[in-house]
């Protein structure tokens, strides 16, 4: 089930699908497709790329506490992965879950991530998720403007190093 066209800042289309465990070689292919450095804002440390049981782990969803939904070029195609939007909800609270983001670097900076985060933000309020939760690197203003610019309540804490905690509010269901 696809989700789009969704059409970006620059004129280009991508659908949104949830991700499945069949996904693992596209996960692979997308981690050789990042640079270093949206490598090192997305995992908070350089990463080499990803062994086959990193990526059937990471694409070990299951949609209800394990959410995560891929951006692809083409609706039903097996293309690539361009960006992936996660949540896993904490173990110790339902209401909690911890957020990712990940987007290609030649999809960044024409609104993929908002779409993503906008879409994650629905599931979450879905599953009454009250608080998305996560890390940043001190000085990842984009990935900061883009929470903030969801006009939903971010609290911001140093959680050591050079790594922030953030804490995203989740609106309740209308």
């Amino acid at each position: 089930m696809c989700l789009g066209p969704i059409e970006l800042k620059d004129g280009r289309q991508v659908w949104l699908r949830p991700l499945t465990p069949d996904d693992a070689f596209g996960l692979m292919a997308l981690r050789r497709r990042l640079s270093d450095e949206t490598v090192r804002r997305r995992f908070l440390r350089w990463l080499p790329a990803f062994s086959l049981g990193d990526a059937v782990e990471l694409a070990r969803v299951d949609q209800h506490q394990r959410v995560a939904i891929a951006a692809v070029p083409e609706c039903c195609a097996r293309g690539p992965i361009l960006a992936v939007g996660r949540f896993h909800v904490d173990v110790d609270g339902p209401d909690r879950a911890e957020l990712a983001l990940l987007v290609e670097d030649e999809y960044q900076h024409v609104g993929l991530g908002r779409e993503l985060l906008s879409r994650l933000l629905e599931e979450a309020r879905q599953r009454a998720v009250r608080v998305l939760h996560g890390y940043v690197l001190y000085g990842n203003d984009v990935v900061l403007r883009l929470l903030r610019g969801t006009g939903h309540h971010l609290e911001v804490s140093w959680h050591g190093g050079d790594v922030l905690r953030i804490q995203l509010e989740v609106a309740p269901p209308n």
